[in-house]
This record gives C-alpha cells, sequence and structure tokens, in this order.
C-alpha cells in the first residue's frame, strides 16, 4: 500500500470491513457471538459451544458454524473456562471458509495474500495441532471442505489476522491486510465493533512512501522484534530501525557493560540484521554473544513479571536495580517507567514537588522513545502526554505557590500545558465514516480502548 499524495496526521487512509473474525486461534474460551469471556455454565441449546445469553446465542455471527457445531460427535469440556480450549481453534477458520462458499468475491480478493503454509508445515507439532483441533474436528462435524481449503483459512488467519474484541477475537481484512510492517510505523489501526477497521496516518507521509503498520508491539528490542517476526509472519525486516544499533537513537536495545559499570559504557549489536552477530562495549574491547543478551533481557523480565503490580515501591526500587544492567532508553526501562506513570496517575495530587518532578521525568523518558520508535499520533502516547500535562499543571501551580516562579513563567508554562493537552487529544481520537453529507464524510470520534 502506497501513498499517491502527501498525506496528513490523523488523514483517514483506508476503512476496511473484515472477511471473518472469530476466537482468537490459542486464547482463553469466549462467547462466539461478541467475544466477550462467556458466563460459566451459559452454552447454546443447539450446538453445546459457550455464549452470554439468548441474544448472543442468535446472534448472526454464532448462527454461521451454530448448525456445523451441533452435528460434533463430542463436544469440548467447557467446565473450565480459565484454561485454553484447543477446539476453539477451528470458529475463524470455519467462518473464513463460508465466506469462501457464499461469498466467492471476497474469497478471491484474499487469494492475493499469503498463508505460509510451506513454512508453518515445517513446525511439526503446531502443524498436528491445527490438524487435529481444525481439519479432524471440523470434518467430524460434517463439512466437506478439503485439507487444503482448511490448511488454506488456517494460514491466512495465522499471517493475516489482527487482533480484536480486547484481544478475545481476531479478523482478517481483505484490504488492509496488504499492510507492511515495520518498526518504526507511520500508521495506526482501530478495530470496531461492527467489524470495521480504520487506518489512520500518524505522521506526515510523502507521495510515493508505504503506508506501514506494526506487527508486534514497537516497545521490543532488536532481538525479540526480529525473533518474533521470523517466527510468526517468516520474514526479516528491514527497516531503519532494524539497520541501526541504537535503534534510532532511542537505545532501546541498549545493555550497559557490566565490566566498565558506567553509565556510557553501552553494550550494542555490531550487525542489527544479524541475530548471529556479536554486541560490542562502546568503551572496551569486551564482547557478548546474542545469547547472552537474550539471557539478561529474559531474566529481568521474569523478575518484572514477577512484582507486585500494584506496589510503587517495588517498581521504583526494580527500576533502579535494573539501570545497573540497561541504558535508561532499553525497552524494558521504558515499560516500568510507563507502569509507574500508571500507577502514580491515581495519586497525583497527594505528591510533593520532587516526586512529581520524578515522575514527570519517567513520562519524559517514554515520550522521547515514543518520538523516536513510534512517532506521531498513537493512543499510548495521547495517555502519557494527558498525564504529563496534569503533573506540569500542578507543577506550575506548586513552583508559582512557593514563589519559586513569577506571574511570567507561571503564564508560560500554562501555555505550554495548553499545547501539550491538545497534543494528548489529537492521540486519542479517530476518525470513522459516516453517511456522507454536504458537509463532511468523517466523524471524529474519542477513542473507547483507551484508559
Amino acid at each position: 500500500l502506497v501513498a499517491t499524495r502527501d498525506i496528513d496526521p490523523l488523514e483517514l487512509v483506508l476503512y476496511d470491513s473484515a472477511a471473518a473474525m472469530g476466537p482468537r486461534m490459542g486464547g482463553l474460551p469466549v462467547c462466539l457471538q461478541c467475544l466477550k469471556p462467556p458466563k460459566p455454565g451459559k452454552l447454546c441449546e443447539i450446538c453445546g459451544w459457550p455464549v452470554c445469553d439468548d441474544k448472543c446465542q442468535n446472534g448472526y455471527s454464532h448462527k454461521l458454524e451454530c448448525e456445523i457445531l451441533a452435528k460434533a460427535p463430542f463436544k469440548p469440556d467447557f467446565g473450565k473456562l480459565d484454561k485454553v480450549i484447543e477446539e476453539y481453534r477451528c470458529i475463524a477458520p470455519i467462518r473464513l471458509l463460508l465466506v469462501k462458499e457464499k461469498f466467492p468475491e471476497i474469497w478471491e480478493r484474499l487469494s492475493y495474500l499469503m498463508d505460509h503454509n510451506e513454512d508453518r508445515v515445517k513446525e511439526k507439532v503446531l502443524w498436528d495441532l491445527y490438524r487435529t483441533n481444525v481439519n479432524e474436528y471440523l470434518k467430524s462435524c460434517g463439512v466437506t471442505f478439503s485439507d487444503e481449503d482448511i490448511d488454506r483459512a488456517v494460514g491466512l488467519l495465522w499471517t493475516n489476522s489482527f487482533a480484536c474484541a480486547s484481544g478475545g477475537g481476531q479478523a482478517i481484512f481483505p484490504t488492509f491486510s496488504f499492510a507492511s510492517h515495520s518498526c518504526k510505523p507511520n500508521c495506526a489501526h482501530s478495530v470496531f465493533p461492527n467489524k470495521t477497521l480504520a487506518l489512520q496516518a500518524k505522521d506526515h507521509i510523502k507521495a510515493g512512501e508505504e503506508f506501514t503498520i506494526s506487527y508486534i508491539s514497537t516497545l521490543q528490542g532488536v532481538l525479540k522484534r526480529r525473533a518474533k517476526l521470523r517466527d510468526k509472519w517468516f520474514f526479516d525486516c528491514n527497516c531503519d530501525r532494524c539497520g541501526s544499533s541504537t535503534d534510532c537513537g532511542s537505545n532501546a536495545s541498549t545493555l550497559l557493560c557490566q565490566t566498565c559499570k558506567t553509565g556510557d559504557a553501552h553494550l550494542t549489536s555490531t550487525n542489527p540484521r544479524d541475530g548471529a552477530a556479536k554486541w560490542k562495549c562502546s568503551k572496551c574491547p569486551i564482547e557478548l554473544d546474542p545469547k547472552q543478551i537474550n539471557e539478561t533481557e529474559n531474566r529481568l523480565a521474569e523478575q518484572m513479571q514477577k512484582l507486585e503490580m500494584n506496589s510503587l515501591a517495588d517498581f521504583e526500587s526494580f527500576l533502579e536495580d535494573a539501570g545497573m544492567e540497561l541504558h535508561p532508553g532499553h525497552y524494558l526501562m521504558i515499560l516500568l517507567k510507563r507502569h509507574l506513570i500508571g500507577l502514580y496517575s491515581s495519586c497525583l495530587p497527594s505528591l510533593e514537588l520532587e516526586d512529581l518532578e520524578r515522575v514527570e521525568g519517567y513520562c519524559q523518558s517514554v515520550e522521547d522513545c515514543y518520538k523516536i520508535i513510534d512517532p506521531g499520533y498513537q493512543k499510548d502516547r495521547g495517555s502519557v502526554l494527558r498525564t504529563l500535562c496534569e503533573i506540569k499543571k500542578m507543577i506550575a501551580k506548586k513552583r508559582m505557590a512557593d514563589g519559586m516562579d513569577n506571574e511570567e513563567q507561571f503564564k508560560k508554562k500554562v501555555q505550554d500545558c495548553c499545547e501539550l493537552f491538545q497534543e494528548a487529544q489529537k492521540c486519542l481520537f479517530v476518525r470513522v465514516k459516516k453517511d456522507p453529507n454536504m458537509y463532511c464524510k468523517f466523524d471524529v470520534v474519542q477513542r473507547k480502548d483507551v484508559e
């Protein structure tokens, strides 16, 4: 997907409707209609699969497969809804196969997408898992689709689907699926409950530039990003960020040398696009294998996951300890600061000036990182900027009240807060189509997926 003209930030690039939407393959059980966590004990009276209520039981999405599932010779055990039920993997594929049967023109549009089955079949355990819980299960329900068709549907969903319904579902979009990946994307997308998707420009995009999204979280280091892209989508990313040893200056992958033990002794990859390349210190001759880098990041990530999620003291202490091994801009440090921002957001009025300034620093650190690796208007940046605006306002009031700033300085800071608030608001709005009228063909609505 390439821009044929210059695109402004927040401009709607694409509006697409899902070819199929269903439960996330490998995810926890959800209602087959609304894709929300089901109510314990509530099963469809026809097929025996989880639904929320009678309304969901009779919903259009569920009706697509209800009669097919009712023919199954055995039903999965739905007694424990907090465990992955492997048979759920068959729902999205059967819905996509029914599209092939009922809407061949949509299936034809999907024919240009890759399924990577030639690569997926090499992963025998995962391939067999899908063959058992999708192919064999659907055939036991009496479907007449061939293994080739079923494998094609599974591969299309595996390679091209995107998360929706707060992570409980996945959907495949015929046009949007052509968007390429970049670890420094220029577009962001929003999926709506009516099975539609809006793709927006986050930043200025020049004519001739490609529209890009990130298939994975941008807050990851180079080793993690490239491994995930290779394992799931079977390609090596060649974006500018993947070619930079410092992640374009963000240092999102940079560690600190434990031999030098100084803040300016940076460990970075000698060739970021080569997963086997050595990592070298900027001050001493020491070199490390990427395996050692992965071990350090995995160890710290595991320790972070064990922290009490609501404990400010635990996260502050761990941030200090992790800072002995990681660059302040390392993605794990940014994730820690981002979590602390969320914790502090609920108690800002009770903080002293020194504490407010520390949290202000966390916000600025996250903002500086986003400006480089995920630039432009995107929702989490908006949340951070909104908190930063509130903190700056409180600091300005305290400094004015304590006589540390004069009236002119206070007015300047108030003006800065207003500009910051406006910037945050732009991050939290998305354009959506509406019925055309003589004034505008778009509505601007506030995001529903922000805290």
